[in-house]
């Protein structure tokens, strides 16, 4: 697939979200400034694709614009709903309630749960949970990714390891499909960078030769 297919397939230009959205271009803008709404997971231009999560990634493609997650639409939906000056406030209150809830499915201790809380907050503003997150217009979405890839980079030392103690080959294999469906399939321009080259596809054939 080729950058543009992939970007056309899981991502709309800033134009097209502020028109699916029902909102003038300006004002989405504004909630982008405000930090009501994440930023672009991609700006093109110039040779150029850029995101917070890779900097700056040369490509051979002449692409330009600002690219977004059409999920997005429920944050918007969301800031729009709240008082003038508020939308960030409601935003953000509203993820770290579901970040929260579906953490402590995960993990026992408050501390636990609020520092992955506030671990996660600045990747949803630069739009890197566009980037690497199947369902970013949720908490729940957000924190199955995050958490089945902290723990499958704890078991196999980062994909180097298809044999961990403490784990059977199937249990594993069930893990690593796990996370697959909760992350994205990365773009082109990043795949050969990408936790799920190193965590899926290089690491599952491994695992399942094993036995």
């Amino acid at each position: 697939m080729t950058l543009e297919n992939y970007l056309r397939h899981h991502f709309v230009d800033k134009p097209t979200l502020a028109a699916q959205t029902g909102i003038p271009v300006d004002a989405l803008e504004a909630l982008v400034a405000e930090g009501a709404l994440p930023a672009p997971t991609y700006v093109c231009g110039e040779g150029v694709i850029t995101s917070a999560a890779f900097g700056p990634i040369a490509i051979p493609e002449r692409l330009a614009g600002e690219y977004f997650r059409p999920e997005y639409a429920r944050w918007i939906q969301i800031a729009r709903q709240a008082p003038p000056g508020h939308a960030r406030e409601v935003v953000i209150g509203t993820l770290t309630d579901e970040l929260r809830d579906a953490l402590r499915t995960w993990f026992d201790t408050a501390e636990d749960v609020e520092r992955r809380v506030v671990a996660y907050l600045p990747h949803f503003d630069s739009g890197t949970f566009g980037l690497c997150v199947a369902d970013p217009a949720t908490g729940a979405g957000i924190v199955r990714k995050e958490v089945l890839q902290e723990r499958l980079v704890a078991l196999t030392d980062n994909g180097n390891d298809a044999t961990p103690p403490g784990i059977a080959r199937d249990a594993l294999l069930q893990l690593i499909d796990d996370y697959a469906a909760a992350a994205m399939p990365f773009s082109p321009a990043e795949y050969e960078r990408s936790s799920r080259k190193r965590l899926v596809e290089a690491l599952r054939p491994r695992v399942a030769s094993e036995g």
